[in-house]
């Protein structure tokens, strides 16, 4: 009668261990994913935020019709060309600051042609994110294309 209590013990135990290390692998499955809501808070960007800061759905956009809008990771998270890169829920993406280097909001000089000025705004954190999130709203036909759309009142 000893023996089979301790083997019940040891399945017991046994079980036991592969619950805890089933569930610390799902953890860590689901900590690669990207946050369902993200706020769009650079405090690197910009020395103060002016607008209220944006809430990005990440579900939203990646979700398949008719709940989201069927954007893959890529078409966001891009090369340096532009070109969206295959990638899929759970990859390392660099954050937008690694490759629009440059914080706070573009001038634009007197005289600056339109291509220049593109350009240049590409190089700032400010310029880029608008350009890829507005740019994909108005070719999409869906989404905020203005300020106060996306950018929700500072509270106070």
């Amino acid at each position: 009668m000893k023996m089979k209590g301790r083997h019940i013990f040891l399945l017991i135990a046994m079980a036991g261990l592969l619950i805890l290390f089933f569930g610390a692998s799902i953890n860590a499955q689901e900590s690669k994913k990207a946050p369902d809501v993200m706020e769009m808070k650079n405090t690197a960007a910009f020395s103060a935020h002016k607008m209220g800061i944006v809430p990005f759905h990440h579900k939203k956009h990646t979700a398949a019709a008719p709940d989201g809008y069927g954007i893959s990771c890529g078409e966001c998270h891009h090369d340096k060309d532009g070109k969206p890169l295959a990638l899929k829920e759970g990859d390392a993406v660099k954050g937008c600051m690694e490759c629009h280097v440059k914080a706070d909001k573009p001038k634009k000089t007197e005289g600056m042609s339109k291509e220049d000025w593109d350009a240049m705004q590409l190089e700032y954190y400010y310029g880029a994110i608008h350009a890829n999130c507005i740019d994909c709203h108005k070719t999409g036909g869906k989404g905020p294309v203005k300020c106060a759309e996306c950018h929700p009142k500072p509270e106070k």
